[in-house]
C-alpha cells in the first residue's frame, strides 16, 4: 500500500511538474519572429543603373535600389505570414515626392495587415519625415531636429553668365507658358513661368501636407502650423507628437527586441535570391563564382508575365546611356528595340512603361511614341509616370491604354522650344579667336554658333517649331482626345501640372504608382494575382557581384544600423573625381542638377534645332 501510494504520488508529481514545465518548453520551442529591416539611404533609382551602382559601391560602400525593388519587398513582406513587422531605417534617401508617395502606400498596406512599422531617423527633413510619418512608432536621435520647413523651389538662370563671357542665346518657343529656354535668355522668370511654378508648388505643397497628416493622424492645417514653426528641435517635435520617442539607436534596437522578442530574426535582404558563395581563398573558387553569375539555365520558354520598360532621363536619339548619379538618358533606338521585343515575346502578356523624364529630343520622342503605339495595338500597355513625365516625357506616355501618375508627379508642358547659342563674342572678344564662314544654300548657317539667325532663318525656325507643336498636339488628340476635359489649346501652351491637376483635366487616367500600373496590366492580361515581372532589358549580374563584394567589407555584411548586434562602421573609399562631383552636389544640388539638365537641352538644340523639354524646378 505504501509503495502504491508512493508510486501514485510520484506519478502525480510528474504530471504536475510536466504541466508546470509546459509553458517554458513551449516558449523555448517558439521560433524567432522575423522582422524585415529596410534601410532607405542614397539614391532611389527608377531603372537599374550599373554605373550608379558602381559609383555608390566604391564611393560610399552603399547599395543602390530601384523603386520597384523597394515596393516589391514591402508588398511581399505584407503577404508573408512569417514576417511580423518592419524596422525602417531612414538615412538620406535621394527620392522624388512621387517615389515617396508610392513607398508610403506600401507602408500603409503593411500596417493594414496588422504588422507594425518602427522607424528610426538620425535627423528628419521634408522627404524623410514624410516617409517616417507612415510608421506606427518614430524614434528620433537625441539633440536632432525635424526640419519640415516646407517645399522650396528654385530656378537657375544663366543669362548673366552668358553676357559676361560674350555668349548670346537665341531661343524661340511655341506656347506662352513654355519656359524651358528662359534660363538662357532671362535673369528672372517671365510672368507666365512664375505663375506656372506657383500653381505647381501649391499642388505639391497640398499633397505633401496631406501625406504627413494622414500618417500622424493630424489635419493638414495642424501640420502646416508646425511647418511654419520648423525647424523643430527633437523635444519640440516630441511635444507636438511628430515623433514618439527621442532617444539613441541603441534604445531603438532594444525597442525592436522588446516588441518582437530577444531572439528576433532580423532579415536585411528580404526577398533577394541567394547568391553563390564567393570563395576568395583560391583562384578556382573565385572563377566559379564569376562564371555562375552569367550562367544560363537553358530555359527558353517563360511563363506569362508583365514586361517592365523604363523611359528614364532625358530623351535622346540613339542608345540609352547610364550616368554615375543616376542621370541616365532614354535613347530612342534602345527603347524602340525594347518595345519591339516586348511585342514579339509571347511570354510578355502586357507591358508597363515607366516614364520618368523631363523630355528632350522631339524626333526621339516621336520614335518612342510610334513604337509604343504599335505595341498598344497588340497588347495591353499601361503607363506609370514617376516624379516627372513632362513635354517629351508626356509625349511618349500618351499611347498608354491607362496612364497612372502620383498626385505629386510633374507632367504636361505641351509645347516646343528651339534655339542656339551664338559663341562669336566669346571666341573673338574674350579669347581672340576669329573665323570666316562660307556657305552654299539659303539656310546653310542655320545651326552655326558663329552668327545669329537671319530674318529668313528665324522665320523658318518659327514655322518649323509650329509644325512640331501641331504634331505634338495631334499625337495627344489621336491617343487621348475623348478623355480630355478641356480644349487641348487651353491645356497645352507649355503649362505644367501636378498629377492631381492632370487627372482633373483628363491628361492622365488614374492616381497611383508603379505597383498599381503593374496590377492593372496583370488584370488586363488575365494573369493570376502572383504574376511575374520581366524588366526589359534583363538586369545585368553586376548588382549580384557588388552585393557579394560588399559582404567582404564587413563581417556577415554588417553595417552601421545593426539591430541584433553593435558593430563598427565600414570604411569609406574616396576617388578624386567622384569626390569632387559628390561635393558639388552636396554644396549646390539644385544648381548642379539644373546646369547639367540645361547642358543636355542645349545639346539637343545643337543637333536637332528644336526640342520637347520643360523647365522643372528642383523641389525640396
Amino acid at each position: 500500500m505504501i509503495w502504491k501510494s508512493l508510486r501514485g504520488a510520484s506519478a502525480l508529481l510528474l504530471v504536475v511538474c510536466g504541466i508546470a514545465a509546459l509553458p517554458t518548453m513551449a516558449q523555448e520551442a517558439e521560433p524567432a519572429r522575423t522582422v524585415v529591416r529596410l534601410k532607405l539611404d542614397g539614391p532611389i533609382l527608377e531603372a537599374p543603373n550599373d554605373a550608379a551602382s558602381l559609383f555608390a559601391a566604391f564611393m560610399s560602400q552603399s547599395e543602390t535600389r530601384t523603386l520597384h525593388e523597394i515596393v516589391a519587398t514591402l508588398r511581399r513582406a505584407t503577404r508573408d505570414d512569417n514576417v511580423a513587422g518592419l524596422a525602417l531605417i531612414i538615412g538620406e534617401p535621394a527620392a522624388s515626392l512621387a517615389q515617396v508617395e508610392e513607398i508610403n502606400r506600401a507602408l500603409r498596406a503593411f500596417r493594414a495587415a496588422g504588422k507594425p512599422v518602427f522607424a528610426y531617423l538620425d535627423a528628419a527633413n521634408n522627404l524623410t519625415y514624410a516617409l517616417a510619418a507612415q510608421a506606427d512608432h518614430i524614434t528620433l536621435a537625441e539633440y536632432s531636429d525635424v526640419s519640415i520647413t516646407g517645399l522650396y523651389a528654385e530656378l537657375t538662370f544663366f543669362k548673366g553668365l552668358l553676357d559676361k563671357i560674350g555668349v548670346e542665346a537665341q531661343m524661340l518657343h511655341e506656347g506662352a507658358y513654355k519656359g524651358a529656354a528662359e534660363p538662357f535668355t532671362r535673369t528672372t522668370p517671365s510672368p507666365e513661368l512664375a505663375e506656372n511654378i506657383n500653381w505647381l508648388l501649391d499642388g505639391l505643397f497640398e499633397r505633401w501636407l496631406a501625406m504627413i497628416a494622414e500618417g500622424r493622424g493630424l489635419s493638414s492645417a495642424e501640420v502646416q502650423a508646425l511647418v511654419d514653426q520648423a525647424p523643430l528641435t527633437a523635444e519640440k517635435a516630441l511635444a507636438a507628437k511628430l515623433v514618439d520617442e527621442v532617444s539613441t539607436f541603441a534604445a531603438y534596437r532594444q525597442r525592436i527586441q522588446k516588441e518582437f522578442g530577444a531572439n528576433v530574426k532580423i532579415v536585411k535582404r528580404y526577398g533577394e535570391s541567394a547568391l553563390p558563395k564567393l570563395d576568395t581563398s583560391n583562384f578556382f573558387g573565385m572563377m566559379n563564382f564569376f562564371s555562375s553569375l552569367g550562367r544560363s539555365t537553358g530555359i527558353t520558354k517563360r511563363e506569362g508575365g508583365i514586361g517592365l520598360i523604363y523611359v528614364d532621363g532625358a530623351i535622346m536619339m540613339g542608345d540609352t546611356e547610364e550616368g554615375l548619379f543616376g542621370d541616365t538618358t532614354a535613347g530612342s533606338s534602345s527603347l524602340r528595340a525594347l518595345l519591339t521585343q516586348a511585342l514579339e515575346d509571347e511570354s510578355v502578356r502586357a507591358v508597363v512603361l515607366r516614364v520618368n523624364s523631363p523630355g528632350g529630343s522631339a524626333v526621339a520622342s516621336d520614335i518612342i511614341w510610334n513604337a509604343a503605339r504599335r505595341l498598344a495595338a497588340e497588347k495591353p500597355l499601361i503607363v506609370s509616370m514617376g516624379g516627372v513625365a513632362a513635354s517629351g516625357g508626356y509625349y511618349v506616355s500618351v499611347p498608354g491604354d491607362t496612364v497612372y501618375a502620383e498626385g505629386t508627379t510633374i507632367t504636361g508642358s505641351i509645347g516646343v522650344v528651339g534655339g542656339k547659342l551664338i559663341l562669336r563674342g566669346l571666341f573673338e572678344d574674350k579669347l581672340g579667336i576669329t573665323s570666316t564662314s562660307f556657305g552654299r544654300g539659303k539656310h546653310a548657317g542655320l545651326l552655326s554658333p558663329s552668327q545669329p539667325w537671319t530674318e529668313s532663318e528665324k522665320d523658318w525656325m518659327q514655322s518649323y517649331m509650329g509644325e512640331v507643336y501641331t504634331q505634338f498636339k495631334g499625337r495627344i488628340t489621336a491617343s487621348r482626345g475623348p478623355r480630355l476635359k478641356k480644349d487641348l489649346d487651353d491645356i497645352a501652351g507649355g503649362r505644367v501640372y501636378t498629377g492631381q491637376q492632370a487627372l482633373e483635366l483628363g491628361l492622365i487616367d488614374e492616381l497611383g504608382g508603379l505597383s498599381d500600373a503593374l496590377d492593372a496590366a496583370a488584370a488586363r492580361a488575365g494573369l493570376a494575382a502572383e504574376y511575374k515581372v520581366y524588366p526589359l532589358p534583363k538586369p545585368s549580374e553586376l548588382g549580384a557581384l557588388l552585393r557579394a563584394l560588399g559582404d567582404l567589407t564587413g563581417k556577415d555584411g554588417r553595417d552601421n544600423y545593426e539591430i541584433a548586434l553593435q558593430v563598427l562602421a565600414p570604411g569609406r573609399a574616396l576617388d578624386s573625381l567622384g569626390g569632387l562631383l559628390a561635393l558639388l552636389r552636396e554644396v549646390a544640388p539644385q544648381q548642379t542638377d539644373q546646369l547639367l539638365l540645361g547642358l543636355r537641352q542645349l545639346s539637343v538644340l545643337q543637333r536637332e534645332r528644336v526640342g520637347l523639354f520643360t523647365q522643372i524646378p528642383n523641389v525640396r
